[in-house]
């Protein structure tokens, strides 16, 4: 029986919004296009932890603001959103709930800090049905380092192609696969539009929503 490993932003949570949004208008308050950025280094910045975000962001974007601010420019919006207000993807719940129940096990492989994580994953009831959560901050990798999935790897005590991810960044299915993992695409338009022909390619099986995906037939 596989092992699952989910992505949260935009494969589970309908939440790239409140990253991307944010860090599209720094951006373009300092003369830069994050829609230009070449995909590899824009996956780069997509898998940094949130502080090696803001610590990037102070030092090559918005030269003028100390990692603190910048820190401060994200965090109101984004701790809100995952203790309050963000929404899962429509049937997602349901999914991981069902596959809990038929005995896969299932991990969170997530760029987001833990913190956030849990407030959403608890205030959807769904937290306790994961066995692990492996973040930047838990586990000292980013998503786009080989120790990150092989962490994973470790923890679910399966060999890689006994392992799948649902995922809806390129970066990150391109990691896991050069480890062994099986992958499966997610479609999180318009965030992964102009990537998506891409993990379509680079994915072993793709979707338009996860609760689409039937696992007895991969």
């Amino acid at each position: 029986m596989y092992g699952l490993i989910f992505d949260i932003d935009g494969t589970i949570l309908d939440s790239m919004h409140i990253w991307i949004k944010p860090l599209e208008d720094i951006f373009k308050k300092y003369g830069y296009d994050l829609n230009k950025i070449p995909k590899e280094k824009k996956g780069h910045i997509e898998a940094l932890p949130f502080y090696d975000m803001c610590d990037f962001l102070s030092k090559n974007i918005a030269r003028d603001m100390t990692k603190d601010e910048v820190i401060d420019y994200f965090e109101k919006t984004i701790d809100n959103a995952y203790a309050n207000d963000l929404l899962p993807k429509d049937g997602a719940v349901d999914f991981l709930k069902d596959l809990k129940k038929k005995g896969y096990t299932l991990s969170v492989a997530s760029s987001t800090d833990y913190k956030y994580l849990e407030k959403a994953l608890k205030r959807l009831e769904v937290f306790d049905l994961f066995d692990f959560l492996a973040t930047p901050d838990t586990t000292g990798f980013n998503k786009s380092e080989k120790d990150f999935w092989e962490y994973s790897i470790k923890k679910h005590g399966k060999s890689p192609e006994d392992l799948i991810l649902f995922d809806d960044a390129l970066y990150a299915i391109k990691a896991a696969k050069e480890e062994g993992i099986k992958t499966v695409g997610i479609k999180d338009f318009p965030w992964n539009e102009k990537e998506w022909d891409y993990i379509k390619k680079e994915s072993d099986s793709y979707v338009n929503n996860i609760s689409e995906f039937e696992i007895e037939n991969f």
